[in-house]
């Protein structure tokens, strides 16, 4: 009998993992309070392929603790772009959040989420002031890259879902061409973690360049949105002032708690 291979074990201790996690998080969410409170500025969370806004529930929740206008997006399941008319039902919701706030609105996508809000800053970039991907699959598969079952399974659904003639996606969709129309001083920061259970670590990071970055986390996949450390890295990076981004500090006791890429 084969032996269970480092990324198999790790898939099949995502929901172990994810229970650790939260409770983690409710252990230190005295302390979590004491993160950096936001300006208010309004917070689209988008959740991950298959999942909705019961999944980030906490994370809105500790965003609207902070002080910001935390919003869920409410497009039911992630089924895919291809079930939100390539798009353009998102985009529309991001600039009518803008204009009806009068201030730009940062994009938290979680997996899939995350590719749907580089999307967006990529169409409406004038209406976006932060992306922060969790866990995104967001860059090119190399050979280094271990994929675990889950990943293979989770991609086998996406080619049956968008299988149909009615869901084609325009060419301008593609990942390499979101990131090349958006904005070089638009920020976005990448969170990824080498014990992701689902989507191969190397696949989550993001060429580096002056306002975009990688920051690494110690957690599952699918306790991306409630891993106390992910929280406050994103809190940290929603409390930077609009058109003053700085990179996330690694200083002090935070070289406890994330690697050193």
């Amino acid at each position: 009998m084969a032996l269970i291979n480092h990324k198999s074990g790790l898939s099949l201790a995502e929901l172990p993992r994810a229970g650790i996690e939260l409770s983690a998080l409710l252990s230190i969410a005295p302390f979590l309070v004491n993160a950096d409170r936001g300006d208010g500025h309004p917070v689209v969370v988008l959740p991950g392929f298959l999942a909705d806004d019961n999944s980030t529930w906490i994370l809105r929740s500790f965003l609207k603790s902070l002080g910001y206008e935390a919003h869920r997006w409410s497009l039911g399941r992630n089924l895919g772009a291809k079930n939100m008319g390539g798009y353009d039902t998102l985009v529309s919701y991001i600039l009518d959040l803008y204009k009806s706030s009068g201030q730009t609105v940062s994009l938290v996508g979680w997996s899939l989420g995350g590719i749907h809000a580089l999307a967006v800053a990529a169409r409406a970039s004038h209406a976006v002031r932060h992306v922060i991907t969790l866990g995104s699959p967001i860059s090119p598969a190399c050979a280094n890259d271990d994929m675990s079952p889950i990943y293979h399974a989770l991609r086998q659904i996406a080619k049956t879902i968008n299988a149909a003639p009615h869901t084609s996606t325009p060419e301008h969709h593609t990942i390499p061409n979101m990131l090349q129309n958006i904005p070089h001083t638009l920020p976005v920061s990448t969170l990824y973690s080498c014990t992701d259970g689902v989507v191969p670590w190397r696949r989550s990071r993001i060429e580096e360049t002056p306002h975009r970055e990688n920051i690494e986390v110690v957690s599952s996949h699918l306790g991306l949105g409630v891993n106390p450390t992910v929280l406050f890295a994103i809190s940290d990076r929603l409390a930077l002032k609009e058109g003053k981004f700085a990179k996330f500090r690694r200083s002090g006791w935070r070289r406890l708690v994330y690697p050193t890429p």
